[in-house]
């Protein structure tokens, strides 16, 4: 009951738009010791056990005269004196882990062509673990699942992993929501997009190459932007072009291999190439590439406004060349 109590009150939250304060309250409860009686009424001291990824987080809210408010309302004839987070030492903390990682997502597509996107990108996030809010997003894809066992839903959901681009929009909404509840510091972005009508045409004649190079040269302007000074780790998304999958491969290790050695960087890295569906962060990087690609290509930076409080960097790598050498 305490637990359903701590659920109704994340309810409430995410109706005020508080949903990085509702999130962190996840799989909370409370205790109370009162302090005083008189009149019917009691004095309470409040403490809430949460998880100890978010007890700093939280010890802010202590003061925060509207969640006091809403604790007081599971109550009758009670006034809170004190309200107090405390850690849930039943939860298991994951190992904190000095390695970077780098998730990467491309957007829009290799037609040259007016049939073609306007723009094409590549988008990093750039996270050490724990990995905060991936139980959260896990959980509300099994929520999704169970809605179908409600006679009273029409449609049925069958999703194996979150995709900007086909979920419906009261999914992606929710998505974003818990996006953008990311501590600031816990998540970097950083954007390298290529306007296409303006990239050379000896630059786009083989579609493996123009992907490899771009990628390439992206993840090292990425590593400055880092300043990296930790071992690494790059998961991307299959890879689009099959063509030469091992020549592309080691195109992209020589070149971080040749910038480690230029910058006199004694780090260890690897790079691996995997399904979206295996990796929560690779669907995370979908929805924040999906947002800017939006915003680029269709005007429209209501998504981009959610998440661009993450963003390290976002260059159009094209915005100074002259010369366009098809229309779109």
């Amino acid at each position: 009951m305490n637990k359903d109590n701590i659920k109704i009150i994340q309810n409430i939250l995410k109706k005020q738009s508080r949903y990085e304060l509702a999130i962190k309250l996840e799989n909370a409860y409370y205790d109370y010791s009162v302090i005083e009686a008189y009149d019917g009424w009691e004095k309470i001291c409040l403490e809430v056990f949460v998880h100890p990824n978010y007890f700093l987080e939280l010890k802010v809210f202590e003061n925060d005269i509207a969640l006091k408010e809403l604790f007081m309302g599971l109550f009758t004839n009670v006034d809170i004196a004190s309200l107090e987070f405390k850690i849930n030492t039943d939860e298991a903390v994951e190992n904190i882990s000095d390695t970077v990682y780098i998730f990467v997502d491309e957007a829009g597509d290799m037609d040259f062509s007016a049939k073609g996107s306007q723009h094409y990108m590549f988008n990093f996030l750039v996270k050490r673990r724990p990995f905060n809010l991936h139980q959260h997003i896990s959980n509300y894809r099994y929520t999704l699942l169970e809605r179908n066992l409600n006679p009273l839903n029409g449609s049925k959901l069958d999703i194996e992993a979150f995709h900007a681009h086909k979920d419906n929009k009261y999914v992606r909404n929710e998505l974003f929501n818990i996006i953008s509840a990311f501590e600031i510091n816990a998540v970097k972005t950083y954007s390298y997009i290529l306007e296409k009508p303006k990239v050379a045409p000896e630059k786009r004649q083989e579609k493996d190459k123009f992907y490899i190079d771009n990628l390439s040269y992206s993840i090292q302007i990425l590593l400055d932007k880092l300043e990296i000074n930790k071992n690494f780790i790059i998961i991307t998304d299959r890879l689009p072009v099959q063509k030469n999958k091992n020549k592309q491969i080691g195109a992209l290790k020589k070149g971080i291999k040749e910038y480690l050695k230029v910058n006199n960087l004694d780090l260890r890295y690897d790079i691996f190439h995997h399904v979206s569906a295996s990796s929560t962060n690779l669907q995370i990087i979908d929805y924040l590439s999906w947002a800017v690609f939006r915003k680029f290509e269709h005007k429209d930076d209501s998504y981009f406004k959610r998440i661009e409080k993450y963003l390290i960097g976002l260059d159009v790598m094209t915005k100074d060349r002259k010369e366009v050498h098809y229309e779109k």
